[in-house]
């Protein structure tokens, strides 16, 4: 069995090599079994990332988790009262999702873990605000990729997105609903003609099919409403508290978080450790630079961990 050395020559002991994914859905994950017992290990939790690629580079040695949105994705057929549960907003409401995934990881990450959180977009948001909720586990750091922390209804993007969701997310929900009778096939083709001429992998064109259920484009949509409302000034306090903790990660032409707001945060937080990406990934980099940036997630930050600061 793999497993990694740290600077202070203990050991990462690893878990069977499987990449533990936290379905995306409002009813509760399936349990997760955890065989091996290790004197220390450590744990990345990805909300909303590229962790196939992060986890081959760890040599399969540090299992990761990714927690996505829920009622996000199109679940199957399940019994009544499941059935009223994903007809409810209560979870997919933006402090519904931050419970989410504080649920999981109370319920199913050990104490003795060392987790690495690693956020993208509002990801970054949810990361922040747990941080406050979980004393009780060993954070060893935070990796904001693309942060989605403040003014989003400001940003370029925002000035767009902010009158149509407040006004016309109905319309959006209502065509949706229309393209749902398509049959699955057509649906596929549609999408391959959008994407075509681009690099894309499999598995986005996979997740793109719940883009024609209308329970998950209403989700979406109610949740990113939610954003523009609520993700407006910096907790600044929240970041200072946490800055040690934390890695973040901006886009030179990124238009939900745009160049000002790094030069900002670097400005309110001359401490923090703040980058700008120099190779033109975009905001929706999951999309064509998955490989990419876990690569510059390992390469840039991972190594200037000293594990013996988190006896």
């Amino acid at each position: 069995m793999p497993s990694l050395q740290l600077s202070d020559n203990s050991t990462i002991k690893s878990f069977p090599p499987v990449i533990r994914q936290l379905n995306n859905n409002a009813y509760p994950p399936v349990q997760i079994s955890m065989e091996e017992e290790t004197e220390k290990h450590s744990e990345f939790v990805q909300i909303d990332g590229v962790t196939t690629h992060l986890y081959k580079i760890t040599g399969w040695t540090i299992p990761v988790w990714t927690l996505g949105h829920a009622g996000h994705v199109s679940v199957p057929d399940v019994p009544d009262k499941l059935a009223e549960e994903k007809a409810s907003y209560t979870t997919c409401t933006l402090d519904g999702q931050i419970k989410h995934k504080l649920t999981f990881i109370n319920k199913f990450v050990p104490k003795d873990v060392k987790l690495i959180f690693i956020g993208h977009s509002i990801g970054c948001y949810m990361i922040l605000k747990l941080l406050d909720e979980l004393d009780s586990h060993h954070v060893l750091r935070c990796f904001m990729l693309f942060p989605t922390i403040e003014r989003m209804a400001e940003s370029p993007k925002g000035e767009i997105a902010t009158p149509m969701l407040r006004y016309l997310r109905w319309l959006g929900i209502l065509v949706i609903h229309f393209l749902s009778y398509l049959s699955p096939h057509v649906q596929y083709r549609m999408i391959l003609w959008y994407f075509k001429n681009r690099k894309v992998p499999n598995c986005i064109y996979n997740a793109c099919m719940s883009l024609f259920d209308p329970f998950c484009v209403g989700n979406v949509m109610y949740m990113a409403n939610q954003e523009m409302q609520v993700v407006k000034e910096l907790d600044e306090d929240l970041v200072h508290k946490h800055l040690s903790k934390i890695s973040f990660y901006y886009g030179q032409s990124d238009h939900w978080c745009p160049q000002e707001y790094y030069y900002d945060m670097r400005m309110k937080f001359p401490h923090g450790d703040f980058k700008l990406c120099d190779k033109g990934h975009e905001h929706a980099y999951v999309i064509e630079s998955s490989e990419e940036m876990a690569h510059t997630v390992w390469s840039k930050f991972i190594p200037v961990f000293d594990f013996r600061n988190f006896e």
